[in-house]
């Protein structure tokens, strides 16, 4: 054996010695839970019915159709609704596109905020909006089509996805108005 293969063994046998022979056994930490996420969306209560994304500069009703009308709406009522909406003195609403509703789906929050309050499906909402709320939105994006009852795309509060539907399904839906705050391009 050469030189720096004696020292290489007895070196590895002092340390073996001294810290398997001596040392305590290993205790974890304790587990800590991380803080909880912070909500990138921002609202401000402009105290006339209205939230205003400050992200976005949208504006929207805190009260969805399902929560002042007491039921749900199919897309042509919805459409409706929102034409003849005074909310906050505004006359100018519209039907959100499925994009402006994930400006305010929040995956930090699960607020039991629809109309049934069931624990099972949260939704993903700010509490500022009024409670009562339906389980997902029509949006302005809609298939124009030979078919008599196709489709419009709807956003979904409970997993924050977006799906289509057929014009006249009225099955715990609504709408929630939007306006835009700056002129658009």
């Amino acid at each position: 054996m050469n030189i720096k293969t004696v020292f290489m063994v007895l070196t590895f046998l002092l340390y073996a010695h001294s810290s398997w022979a001596e040392r305590e056994p290993y205790e974890a930490p304790a587990w800590v839970a991380p803080p909880p996420p912070t909500s990138r969306v921002h609202l401000i209560d402009n105290a006339d019915g209205t939230l205003t994304e400050t992200k976005t500069q949208l504006m929207w009703t805190q009260q969805d159709s399902y929560s002042e009308l007491g039921k749900c709406l199919n897309w042509y009522q919805a459409q409706s609704y929102v034409k003849n909406l005074k909310t906050g003195g505004y006359t100018d609403w519209r039907l959100p596109k499925v994009v402006e509703y994930g400006m305010i789906y929040d995956d930090t929050k699960e607020n039991i905020l629809a109309w049934d309050h069931d624990p099972d499906q949260p939704l993903g909402l700010s509490k500022q909006f009024a409670d009562g709320a339906a389980y997902w939105y029509w949006s302005a994006e809609f298939d124009d089509n030979d078919l008599a009852d196709c489709c419009a795309r709807v956003a979904y509060f409970v997993t924050g996805r977006a799906f289509w539907r057929n014009l006249s399904n009225c099955t715990h839906g609504g709408v929630r108005a939007v306006r835009d705050l700056k002129p658009r391009p």
